[in-house]
């Protein structure tokens, strides 16, 4: 158990996600913001203007910690280009290091699961960070769910209009092979949403998205959905990055300050029950509740679940998960996304690029079924 003084934390990469870690980390009192680590010259920059010093790379660091005995970090969040994130993690954990490593766990299923058996090696607790499972809207859902009755399928979907900068700033998002384009940076979180909410999927059939951009040839820009989950519950889901559209978690949410939010938006997700159906992320509920019986020759009325949604906003799931980390750290609290969890949602990304491949529907596999690289990180058998 790690004492109560504050947290010494590092975030290593300074993306796009990478400075706005950094900064709740720096604002949070249980934690302190010890160093910054990415080799570009972007690194130095936001390192000073956080009051933090910065590495090039995190075997830098460590060798400056041990000449100058000084204290390792207790943990560092991971939130470089997506194919780095697993060889980053494992050099981090093999020091003990606990990680809060940025969704996808990895581009790469035996990786993850290898980090999974490093991590259990040296001790090492590991936070997914599919943040939205620290968002108000979404915790409210899951409770709420209990009032449709029986859920039967669901519909959503998340579409937005990525411009040209977004993909100049770093161009390792315009190649699948280092986890570029949104189904690894953004289907991926509701993918692992939908299973959050509503248990595993089993099976998807997709199809890609009609293609705008002729500039990234190896780049998707989405794909349509249809899902199977393990429950019985079928669905169907859009993601696209090349259209206008307020249709997106961000937008209805209001979580990302880079994105405007659209206070009006309803049914990003729309499921579907027995009694009734629940929208989200503005809890609307819709029912016969007040009807003779349920028939579509009565009238279906409309029920806010939530009255005070600014009340809701007020809680930032980046803080939220922040806490949580620290939490886990102390041996306080258990993850709340487990590595386990991180490379389901992975499978279920992998099986969408195989439907997309092979014109079938796929069957997503089990965390159970993959078998651990161990060249790469060093693992023995």
């Amino acid at each position: 158990m790690i004492a109560k003084e504050p947290l010494r934390l590092v975030v290593v990469g300074v993306g796009l996600i990478g400075p706005r870690h950094a900064q709740h980390v720096l604002d949070d009192p249980e934690t302190d913001l010890v160093a910054i680590v990415d080799p570009s010259p972007k690194g130095e920059v936001v390192a000073a203007s956080l009051g933090t010093v910065s590495y090039k790379s995190v075997a830098e660091m460590f060798n400056h910690l041990d000449k100058n005995h000084l204290p390792y970090p207790d943990g560092a969040i991971v939130c470089t280009p997506n194919h780095l994130h697993t060889c980053v993690a494992a050099e981090l954990a093999t020091k003990g290091i606990h990680l809060l490593v940025e969704k996808p766990i990895s581009t790469s299923l035996a990786d993850a699961k290898a980090l999974q058996e490093l991590a259990k090696k040296h001790s090492v607790r590991v936070l997914v960070g599919h943040h939205r499972r620290f968002n108000p809207y979404i915790l409210a859902a899951k409770q709420l769910l209990t009032r449709i009755g029986a859920p039967i399928a669901v519909q959503g979907s998340w579409a937005l209009y990525k411009d040209e900068l977004y993909f100049e700033l770093s161009p390792w998002r315009t190649d699948r092979r280092t986890g570029g384009g949104p189904l690894l940076i953004n289907l991926i979180h509701d993918l692992d949403i939908l299973q959050y909410l509503l248990g595993p999927i089993e099976r998807v059939y997709a199809e890609l998205t009609k293609k705008q951009r002729t500039r990234y040839p190896d780049m998707d820009e989405g794909a349509c959905l249809a899902l199977r989950f393990r429950s019985g519950v079928t669905g169907t889901f859009i993601c696209s990055d090349a259209v206008v559209s307020p249709f997106n978690f961000e937008s209805g949410t209001g979580e990302n300050p880079t994105i405007p939010a659209h206070e009006q938006l309803l049914g990003l997700y729309r499921i579907f029950g027995s009694n009734g159906t629940l929208s989200v992320p503005d809890l609307t509920l819709f029912h016969q509740e007040r009807a003779p019986s349920k028939s579509w020759l009565h009238t279906v009325s409309k029920t806010a679940l939530v009255e005070d949604r600014l009340e809701l906003q007020r809680i930032k799931p980046f803080t939220a998960q922040l806490r949580h980390f620290v939490e886990v750290i102390r041996e306080r609290q258990e993850p709340a996304c487990l590595i386990e969890d991180g490379i389901s949602a992975l499978l279920c990304v992998n099986a969408v690029v195989r439907s997309i491949e092979t014109g079938l529907p796929t069957a997503v596999g089990t965390v159970a079924e993959i078998e651990a690289a161990p060249g790469l990180l060093g693992l023995k058998k």
